[in-house]
């Protein structure tokens, strides 16, 4: 057999091994045989070019067959547990529309699935052993490709069939998979692809490629044992720099908010403007948030974020998880349209600040606050005018209700002039 041809068929067993273990969960494939040529015994049907391929179920260790037919690229028949060959339906129409008189002649009932005693010259075999040692070196190529050269080195002692493992990536972060992100939504319900491959954490790591997904970082999914492999849903989005400017939640408690620029977000998958966006911190820690787009706004003032948890960021308030929530937030304009202001007042505010209650504001005696015909004020100066202390002006502020600040202002004066005229008349 050519090269060429060998080749292409072990493509062919890798990927229907693949697909088995994709679609189901508890399956491992323990082999993948090509018959150039196969006889299902006692049915008088036989096909050329098929796959069988070999699984066993992990929880009660069944062993059961999948044949597959190259030339229709599908699968042909199943063999259950205890040896009985199921073809399906759809073979099972065409065999009849190619030739009617000769299906009638089959026999595909009740038959007990038999392989050949011995494999002919054209025929290849793709062990288990094989099939862990091309997933791994793809593997590796591929955290050659994002990672860099460097942290591939780590992998140099590692034998061609072991998976590499994430403790072994210098610079990364790692996310619990079932972290709450929102007030209803975890990691692994915002990406479907970590349920589906079993991914039980998130990791993100320093990467030196551009084909990473999230411009200099790159999302991998870390299963039980600790092996590992690129998220590939998520999509890198506008280069390795995106340039915009994100309005941030920048701490877990809501206390800063902030307009700064990101060095890349990842989609979502779906078809919904969710991203998260990569940087690294203060002291060279990946951070990680959760980013939310308004669309009817103009780009560079349109996205909205929190932090996500890891063991180096504490846990978000159940305030901030829901500001961040799409169901029960469907629109941040109003955020977005209080928190301009706000920022670019002193560049820094409160979540409480930006909500739609205002009497939950909360102010330092120097915040500036800006009133509905656009001129400013603070509490050190509307304590002036009252003609009582910062403080005490204060605290009437955070007890008293109002739509907005002038109002508030305004109910505070009304008090501190009708305890003087009380006071006065005393």
């Amino acid at each position: 057999m050519e090269k060429v041809r060998e080749q292409e068929i072990k493509e062919k067993m890798l990927e229907i091994a693949e697909l088995i273990e994709q679609s189901q969960s508890e399956d491992t494939v323990e082999s993948v045989t090509y018959y150039a040529d196969f006889n299902f015994k006692g049915s008088g049907l036989a096909e050329s070019n098929v796959f069988v391929a070999k699984t066993q179920n992990s929880k009660d260790n069944r062993t059961t067959y999948e044949i597959y037919s190259e030339m229709s690229n599908s699968l042909i028949a199943t063999v259950d547990s205890k040896g009985k060959l199921h073809f399906m339906p759809e073979y099972i129409e065409k065999l009849k529309q190619i030739d009617e008189k000769q299906f009638q002649r089959l026999q595909l009932e009740d038959l007990d699935f038999e392989l050949p005693e011995e494999l002919q010259k054209e025929d290849m075999v793709l062990s288990k052993e094989e099939k862990e040692e091309d997933k791994n070196q793809k593997t590796l190529k591929t955290l050659k490709d994002t990672l860099g050269e460097e942290e591939v080195q780590a992998y140099s002692e590692m034998k061609t069939d072991e998976a590499p493992l994430f403790d072994k990536i210098t610079n990364k972060q790692e996310i619990d998979a079932n972290v709450r992100v929102t007030e209803t939504q975890s990691l692994a319900d915002m990406i479907p692809e970590i349920k589906e491959k079993g991914f039980v954490k998130i990791g993100v790591a320093f990467s030196n490629s551009k084909s990473s997904n999230c411009g200099r970082f790159t999302f991998l999914g870390i299963t039980k044992d600790g092996s590992i492999e690129p998220i590939e849903s998520l999509q890198n989005i506008e280069g390795t720099t995106t340039g915009q400017k994100v309005t941030s939640i920048n701490s877990s408690d809501g206390s800063i908010i902030e307009t700064e620029q990101v060095s890349g977000l990842a989609k979502l998958p779906g078809n919904r403007e969710e991203y998260f966006s990569v940087k690294q911190g203060q002291y060279g820690t990946i951070e990680v948030d959760y980013v939310r787009r308004q669309i009817s706004k103009e780009k560079e003032e349109s996205y909205f974020s929190a932090p996500i948890e890891t063991h180096n960021i504490k846990p978000t308030t159940k305030e901030v998880r829901e500001i961040m929530d799409k169901h029960h937030n469907t629109r941040i304009d109003d955020e977005l349209d209080k928190a301009k202001p706000e920022l670019q007042n002193d560049g820094e505010t409160r979540i409480e600040n930006i909500d739609s209650t205002a009497t939950n504001d909360m102010l330092d005696i120097d915040d500036i606050i800006l009133l509905e015909d656009g001129s400013k004020t603070t509490i050190r100066q509307e304590a002036k005018k009252a003609k009582i202390s910062p403080e005490e002006f204060l605290e009437k502020y955070e007890h008293t209700g109002g739509k907005t600040p002038d109002d508030i202002i305004g109910k505070v004066h009304e008090e501190v002039e009708e305890e003087f005229i009380g006071k006065k008349q005393r």
